[in-house]
């Protein structure tokens, strides 16, 4: 590989037009940096993605819930102009339906308990420290559901996780769809925003990169593990780095929506039987959202409910679980993540956070499953996008 000229120095290529690759991107094109986004879908978003009905409803069939702590999505979304505006679902109060009896109010009480949780697995702790059986269903089929993976090959420490969290906070979305601030970010870029063009083969050395006929003076990897170890890089990236992009696992999860033929005010039920829940919400102008929202974790949920098959079986479900809700006569919306979810904390492959996020040579790397405690979140995304550009500067 020639040795990289001056403007080549200055340059980089971002693969990825996720939250991580779209946040990098933005921020070395501040720093002067001349950027190349190159995103194998036609589109931008990555696993944030909204749609909008007939109606002008609009929901989330990608990442969904901003959290308290979000200072870095909120800042993002001030800078570019949008606005956020509160659900009313109460993300971390779900009401248990199914199983042993118990209340919203009961599993909070024991969630408490469960701040410090440490050694062993999720399912553990909760048989240690939870001896009501009722609390201690509800509470693993809420975590199951919201890391999208098995409890007992968790971690304890999982349990102090904000997506893990419980009690009656508030929960926030974008006003026009969360996917806006991906759309934002990459008309900002302009003709540097490459759509339909994947990456297989990366060429590297101390003094930059080669992709296709783009030669430049680094690279952001801001796709999923699966993916990056998909690319052929030349030479190979050392092993260290190969193990650590292997040992990440992914959840398994889907959505489901049902459009509503009556007003509901907002609400949350969680099936604890069937591992998935089911939600109400406000519109941005704070009306009600004319569609019942459903996320179901886990490989195990997705099988029983026939996921693969279609989105009836998992529809009935719902009717089931929420019959006080009028249903429109119109067909239900089913979303899936084929190749996985987000990223998961796991003891039979555990994680190692330094080794996903350092670089290697000119390649710099983000995504969710490199942003430490942040994993699994749009607000872990977008810091791994500004933390990759801040590696690409140190160059």
């Amino acid at each position: 590989m020639p040795r990289a000229s001056a403007s080549r120095a200055t340059s980089c290529v971002v693969i990825g037009a996720g939250f991580a690759g779209l946040a990098a991107a933005e921020a070395l094109a501040a720093a002067g940096v001349e950027v190349t986004v190159l995103e194998a879908l036609d589109r931008v978003g990555g696993r944030v993605r909204s749609h909008a009905f007939d109606d002008g409803s609009v929901v989330e069939l990608g990442a969904e819930f901003v959290l308290p702590g979000y200072e870095t999505l909120s800042a993002a979304v001030r800078r570019l102009g949008l606005a956020l505006y509160e659900k009313g679902t109460l993300y971390g109060e779900r009401d248990p339906v199914g199983g042993v009896a118990t209340t919203a109010g009961q599993v909070r009480e024991a969630a408490a308990s469960l701040a410090s949780a440490s050694g062993g697995s999720i399912s553990d702790a909760l048989l240690r420290l939870v001896p009501s059986p009722g609390p201690r269903e509800a509470i693993e089929c809420r975590v199951a559901v919201s890391t999208a993976y098995e409890p007992d090959d968790q971690p304890a420490v999982v349990l102090a996780d904000g997506a893990a969290g419980f009690g009656p906070f508030v929960s926030h979305g974008v006003s026009g769809g969360n996917d806006l601030i991906a759309r934002t970010l990459a008309d900002a870029l302009g003709g540097r925003m490459r759509l339909r063009e994947p990456v297989h083969r990366i060429s590297w050395d101390r003094s930059g990169v080669r992709i296709g006929e783009l030669a430049a003076g680094a690279c952001v990897l801001a796709v999923p593990a699966t993916s990056a170890l998909a690319i052929e890089f030349d030479p190979p990236l050392p092993e260290w780095k190969r193990d650590a992009l292997a040992g990440v696992r992914y959840g398994q999860a889907a959505k489901l929506f049902l459009p509503l033929a009556g007003e509901a005010p907002p609400s949350q039920t969680l099936s604890v039987p069937d591992r998935f829940w089911t939600w109400t919400q406000r519109a941005p102008d704070g009306t009600a959202l004319p569609v019942a929202s459903s996320f179901a974790g886990t490989a195990m949920a997705l099988e029983r409910l026939q996921v693969a098959d279609g989105p009836d079986v998992w529809a009935a479900a719902v009717r089931r679980l929420r019959p006080d809700l009028v249903y429109a006569d119109a067909e239900p919306l089913l979303a899936t993540w084929p190749d996985g979810a987000y990223s998961a904390r796991t003891l039979s492959s555990p994680v190692d956070d330094a080794a996903l996020a350092r670089p290697v040579g000119p390649l710099a790397f983000a995504g969710e499953h490199t942003a430490g405690e942040w994993y699994a979140l749009m607000e872990g995304a977008l810091r791994s996008g500004t933390r990759a550009a801040d590696d690409v500067l140190r160059l």
